[in-house]
């Protein structure tokens, strides 16, 4: 696969500074057009009948009514807005003040035909008040309760702004961060993909990207099919390796049981002794190639687990009359499994054979039956183990553990029961036990499915 460097123009940083400035600037646009269409509008109400009542007798003079100015106090707090006049240079007079500010709200309010009343900030506007085709405009402070009920009218305004604000920029930021967080999901699934041993993790369009998220599943894709091949080359060297060494360790096992040497000569022990490790060696470097290449098929039976147990017992007693009473197995109804049986006492037998191998105490075998599955349980009564070398010995090759037994094992025994469970479907953990020693769990299903033909 080509290595395709990120353009500048497509760089991923370059469009998230973009989309945060975009994303800032349209949340800042729409808190200012919130606040201007939000903005509580004042509506013109009929004039309150007291305030008319108050009004109506200072205003009926006409000497009166003439002389008032924009600014001039009437009588208490009411004070003249604005003046229309239909004689003198002057006909339209306001104040100062409000003109700048509500301007088209005084014009509005001398164009209407009765008296009418609207807020105005902290002040109450009233008018037209007419009298021989004059009008005025007067104003006075807002009440308590006014001023009350225009603070809860701004607070509710206040609250719906900051609400919209929210939920806008909260959908925003979602669709941002679905935009952000679904390539590199798509990634963590396809990493794990490669970690099962796929050599084609699934990046759907992603590789097409001309961004740095693009250029990352690039490099994941060419790095699952490098560590694929890198795989596969190592199991096939494996495999070619013991096969290759198989056809001369036969040889020179022939060749040592024809020699005519004295049995006794601790050279020819020692030869003898070391012939039979690598065999060993190369017989189970073979198993566990078979079995991490698929190439072992599983031949399903109704077994007797407890059965298999004590055949595995027998057979390894009569090998080795010293175990006899140091392998135990707990009584019970053991379970029946449809499993391989070959396959199953491969498992049980290299975890026991490890045990008595590392431990010179009794080696107990158990089980729990819960429903679809059961758990056997291979438990030595030794030192135990180290908590920090418990995950290493399922690892190839690993050579046991300093703080249990001085004798040194091949290092497969485990590795291939590890295996070996994973293709009978469960699963192999070990642990310290609570009373001491080492406990090893195989946990398997009572069924198998078929294997697809």
């Amino acid at each position: 696969m080509r290595n395709r460097r990120t353009r500048w123009y497509r760089s991923l940083a370059l469009r998230l500074l973009f989309i945060f400035w975009a994303l800032l600037s349209v949340t800042a646009a729409s808190g200012y057009l919130l606040a201007v269409w939000n903005k509580p509008k004042a509506e013109l109400k009929p004039l309150e009948p007291d305030i008319y009542q108050t009004l109506q007798p200072l205003l009926s003079d006409a000497l009166t009514f003439q002389s008032l100015q924009p600014g001039r106090l009437i009588a208490g707090d009411y004070r003249v807005a604005a003046q229309l006049s239909v004689e003198g240079s002057e006909k339209l007079l306001m104040d100062e003040m409000l003109r700048v500010s509500h301007g088209s709200t005084l014009l509005r309010m001398l164009g209407q035909t009765s008296p009418q009343q609207i807020p105005l900030d902290e002040r109450l506007l009233m008018g037209p008040f007419e009298l021989d085709g004059n009008k005025i405009l007067v104003t006075k402070p807002l009440g308590i309760d006014e001023q009350v009920n225009r603070e809860q009218l701004e607070r509710e305004s206040t609250r719906a702004r900051l609400l919209t604000l929210l939920v806008g920029s909260g959908l925003l930021a979602v669709l941002l961060g679905i935009w952000l967080i679904r390539p590199i999901r798509r990634m963590i699934l396809a990493m794990r993909e490669v970690a099962d041993g796929s050599a084609t993790p699934e990046l759907k369009r992603l590789p097409k990207r001309g961004d740095e998220i693009g250029e990352l599943a690039r490099a994941l894709s060419q790095g699952a099919v490098d560590l694929a091949t890198s795989r596969d080359a190592q199991r096939r060297l494996l495999s070619d390796v013991s096969h290759e060494l198989r056809s001369p360790m036969a040889r020179m096992q022939v060749a040592l049981d024809l020699a005519d040497c004295n049995e006794d000569d601790p050279n020819w022990q020692q030869l003898s002794r070391d012939t039979e490790r690598l065999s060993v060696i190369i017989e189970r470097i073979l198993s566990l190639s078979r079995l991490e290449n698929g190439l072992v098929e599983l031949n399903h039976e109704n077994l007797d687990s407890g059965e298999l147990v004590q055949q595995l017992i027998g057979d390894m007693c009569y090998q080795n009359p010293e175990v006899s009473g140091r392998l135990i197995q707990q009584n019970g109804d053991w379970p029946i499994i449809d499993t391989d049986s070959e396959l199953l006492r491969l498992v049980l037998e290299n975890i026991v054979r490890n045990a008595l191998h590392y431990t010179d105490d009794n080696v107990e075998l158990s089980y729990d039956d819960y429903g679809e599955g059961c758990r056997i349980r291979i438990r030595d009564h030794g030192s135990g183990v180290d908590e920090s070398t418990l995950e290493k010995l399922f690892v190839p090759f690993y050579r046991g553990d300093p703080a249990r037994h001085h004798k040194a094992g091949v290092g497969l025994g485990l590795a291939l029961s590890h295996r070996a469970a994973a293709v009978l479907g469960g699963e192999l953990k070990a642990s310290n036990h609570s009373e001491g020693g080492l406990e090893v769990v195989l946990d398997l299903p009572k069924s198998q499915p078929e294997p697809n033909t």
